[in-house]
Parts: C-alpha cells; structure tokens; sequence
C-alpha cells in the first residue's frame, strides 16, 4: 500500500514542472540587508561592484592634472604625443591583457582573475604615485591598465552568476555607476591639492587610484565563486554549498536553490552538447552573429559617442572656448562629477521599469541633440573670438547636459550585452566588449587633441555622425529584453532554432527534479528512521 506522505513528497517534486525562476522566487518580508546570508553576499560582492571605480578615477585624475602646474612641471608639461601616450598607457594595459582575460576567466574561475588583477592594479598604482619621471609614471599606467582589463571581464560576470535573483538587475547596473564615483572622487581630490606646494599635489592622486583595489583585494579571498563556473567544471557539490548558503534566507528558500542548480545543470549539458564555447559558436547562427552584432556596436559605441571629448580632454575643451583659469578648470570638472553620479544612479534604478533598449535608445537620441547644439555654439563662439560669455556657458551646460544622455546608455550596456550572451561564452562576450572599448577609447585618445588643436570646434561634426548612426543602429536593431527571462531572451534571439534544444532541456530538467527529490526523499526518511532508533534506544 502506497504511504501517503509519498504521494505527497512526489506532488512536490510535480509542482517545479513548467515553472520558471520568478515562480520560486520567495517573498521576502524584511530588507535585503536584514538577512545575514544577503548582507554578507552583497558586502563580498563589492570585489567585483568596484571594478568601474579605477576608470572612472583615472579620466578624471588626468583632467586634473593638466590642470596642476607642479605636475606639468614634473614631466616636461606634456603636450602633443607626450600627452596622448600618458592617456592611452591605460588603453595599452587594457588590450594586452584582453589576450588573456577571458581564459583566465575559463580555466581559473572569476574570482581568482580579480585577485590577480587587483594586486597588478595596486603595483601600478604604487609606481605611478612614487614615478621620478615620465617613463615610470608611464609604466605604472600600463599596469593599472593590464590588471583593470582582467577585472573588468571577471568582475561582470561573477556579479551576474553569483547575486541574489532579485538583485541581479540593479546590481549589475549599479556596477557600471562605480565609474562615476571613481571620477567624482578623483576630480574633487584633484581640486583639494590644487593648492599643495609639494609634489604631493599630483602624487596623493595617483596613490589613490589604487585604495579601492586593496578592498577588492581582500574581500576577493571570501568572496563566493560561481556556481555556474563550478558546475561547468563538473563540482556539482561545491556550486551547491554556494547557493546554499548565500541564496537560502531560511527553510523555505531551499526550492529555490535545488531550482537554481537543476537549471544551471540542464543549460550547461545542452551548452556543451553542442560544443558552444569554441570562438566560431559567435557565427555559427543567426542568432549568435546577432549577438556578435549587438556586441561589437556596444563596445564601440560607448567610446565613439564623444564620452573622450568631456572625460580626459575636457581642461582642451574648456581653454578652447576661453575657460582658462586653473582654478575654474579643476572645479567644473569636480561639479560635473556629481552631476554625472546623480544621472548614473538615477537612470540605474529605471533599468527595470523602462528597460535596456529604452534607456540606449534615449540616450543615444539625447546625446546627438547635445552635441548638434555644442556644435553651433562652439563654431558661434569662435567667430565671436570668444568674447561671448553667453555662448560660452551654453557650451558649459551641453557638457554638463551630455551626461543626462550618455549615463542611460552606459549603465544599460553591460547588463544589456551578458544577459544577451550564451553562458559559454560570456568570458569571451565580456573580453570582446573591453576590447572593443578600449581600442575605440585607444584612438580617441590619439585622434582627439591632434583633431582640437587642428580643426577645432568641427572635430564635433564627427561625434554628431557617429551618434546619427548609432541612433539609427538602437531604434531599428536591439531587441528589448526587459521583463524577460534568459530563455525568453534566448528565443528573441534564436527563435525555432532554439526550440528544440529549450524542449531538451526541459525533459532534462524535469528527469532531474524527479532524481534530485526521490533522492532527498530517500536521505529524508533515512534521517527519519535513525532518529527514531536512538529514541527507542
């Protein structure tokens, strides 16, 4: 005779059939921070959350060191290639580490990778603060750069694969508002060593770009790995023990961990069936060359955008419009940093009510209507010889107005761009999208101040160009993919030739929902039955 309670430990296992994520989501009825396991998750997350700041610090620290005369006079007052190589030292470090990121990623996990690029970042940082003269200062940029590089393909990913469910969105959208504070801080730094008689003045700065790391650093060692990575790598028990104990907020939370894991499982099995991490996987479909598509113009596009021209060019920007006081300079810089913090943050918090495609596509058409009226008050202001206060200003507001279109569309790009790839593959999504932002950076950094000392004001003729097609690229290309799971996602890209690999992959979930309970049932009445003879001993 069948026992009662199996028929309704299998009416358990039955409910998971045809269910998706947000159906075993549970609702929790405290503050996230209120749950040791979430508190302590998200405090360890912070290794890969403050990956953005070093970059963010470093566009901002060079603006402001033009500005330092005690700086300029330390390496020569560099101008012309001088200049442009101190800029782009970090873009070097950044492409050659993009030969090795995603493997690293691969073979050795995501935690290890910001272990190592975080150490590289802090030796940079320490020979950049402690340089004697413009090759060591130069050298220390090139490490910062290769360790920034590794972090920033890991960092992205582990975030992605280890957060909380309900966390995940806005926490990969806050990552990209580190590179805010990174600059907000380094320009206000800037700004309070301005008036230091001491090398010190540009030395504190450059010390300071590497404090972050040390915490990153440390909290690498505690910091979870990927259950994803782990499972990939066939350790099934360990993926378990992480999701256990960081996704589990009590009893009633352990539906959703074996849930979580049988789906990693059977999306893993499907991945490797069809051998998906080989490069050619990226054009072996529709769908995948859409992705590569997608890909290519977010790594591109976020650099060609004119982002150059208020970031590391601006104390240029500035002195070409008549702005040319020290001072002035160093505080315009130190308030457009908050501002840009503001837009970042802001914009973050509506990924999810007005979704990725939403937020690029107002910001790129914001971006073009800023700087067709930049244009036009910049060519007016030169034929005033700059004698007009007024358009001046108005060239100051559409610096501090680019930010309102250019922070919805860099705070969507990489959730946007590794909810969209395959998870064999998003090593390599991540490295090709560095790769492609930092060479696009890389020669903005040369083209740029030759193009403002040689042409001017209509240099910005380019960036409207290029933002008229990359306006054109958003409104008619990208899919929206708000709402959506990642399988849902996976069909908008994939369509029928998705279908029957979704179908096998759901028969293998359901088998293994069916394993995984008959086992735990089996464990469960085991327990049971030896608890009950040592009370009756």
């Amino acid at each position: 005779m069948n026992d009662p309670n199996d028929k309704r430990e299998m009416a358990e296992v039955e409910e998971f059939e045809g269910l998706v994520l947000a159906d075993v989501i549970p609702k929790l009825d405290k503050w996230w921070f209120q749950y040791p396991n979430l508190l302590k998750l998200n405090l360890l997350l912070l290794s890969a959350f403050l990956a953005q700041f070093t970059c963010g610090f470093d566009g901002s620290m060079l603006n402001g060191m033009q500005s330092l005369p005690l700086w300029r006079e330390a390496f020569g007052d560099p101008t012309g290639a001088n200049l442009v190589t101190l800029v782009n030292a970090i873009n070097i470090g950044v492409l050659v580490s993009a030969l090795f990121s995603s493997q690293l990623c691969e073979i050795f996990g995501r935690k290890k990778p910001i272990t190592l690029g975080t150490f590289l970042i802090i030796i940079g940082s320490a020979l950049q603060g402690g340089a004697q003269n413009l090759g060591m200062f130069i050298a220390g940029r090139i490490i910062i750069g290769l360790g920034t590089g590794i972090v920033a393909v890991a960092a992205p990913q582990l975030m992605t694969e280890v957060a909380y469910p309900t966390h995940r969105g806005k926490m990969v959208s806050l990552y990209m508002t580190q590179w805010v504070v990174g600059y907000l801080v380094a320009a206000w730094t800037t700004f309070g060593t301005f008036k230091m008689n001491s090398s010190w003045s540009w030395r504190l700065p450059s010390l300071l770009q590497g404090v972050p790391a040390i915490l990153q650093l440390f909290l690498s060692i505690w910091v979870p790995e990927s259950p994803r990575w782990l499972v990939y790598k066939d350790r099934r028990d360990e993926a378990l023990t992480v999701l256990s104990q960081y996704h589990s907020c009590g009893d009633h939370d352990f539906r959703l961990v074996r849930f979580e894991l049988l789906e990693i499982e059977a999306t893993l099995e499907e991945e490797k069936k069809h051998k998906a991490i080989q490069w050619s996987e990226f054009i072996r479909t529709s769908g995948n060359r859409k992705r590569l598509w997608i890909l290519l113009f977010m790594g591109f596009a976020a650099q060609l955008s004119g982002l150059g021209l208020t970031g590391y060019y601006l104390t240029k920007i500035l002195n070409s419009i008549g702005v040319t006081n020290a001072n002035t300079q160093l505080l315009i810089n130190a308030i457009a940093a908050v501002w840009q913090l503001c837009c970042s943050v802001f914009f973050a918090m509506l990924i999810d009510r007005v979704g990725r495609r939403g937020l690029i596509t107002f910001g790129i058409t914001t971006m073009l209507v800023v700087f067709i009226v930049w244009t036009i008050c910049s060519a007016l202001n030169e034929e005033h010889h700059f004698s007009d206060r007024p358009l001046a200003l108005a060239v100051v507001a559409m610096i501090f107005l680019f930010q309102v279109g250019y922070q919805p569309f860099a705070i969507s790009t990489v959730p946007y761009v590794v909810e969209c790839s395959l998870y064999s593959l998003r090593s390599k999504t991540a490295m090709i999208f560095q790769f492609c932002g930092y060479s696009a950076s890389f020669f903005t950094g040369y083209v740029n101040p030759v193009a403002l000392d040689r042409i001017g004001w209509r240099y910005y003729i380019f960036a409207c160009a290029v933002l008229g097609v990359e306006c054109v690229f958003a409104w008619w290309y990208l899919p929206e993919t708000k709402g959506k799971g990642l399988e849902e996602i996976g069909q908008i890209f994939d369509g029928d030739e998705l279908l029957e690999g979704t179908q096998a992959i759901t028969k293998k979930r359901e088998e293994k929902y069916r394993a995984f309970d008959e086992g735990s049932l089996r464990e469960r009445k085991a327990l049971s039955a030896s608890h009950i003879e040592k009370e009756e001993e």
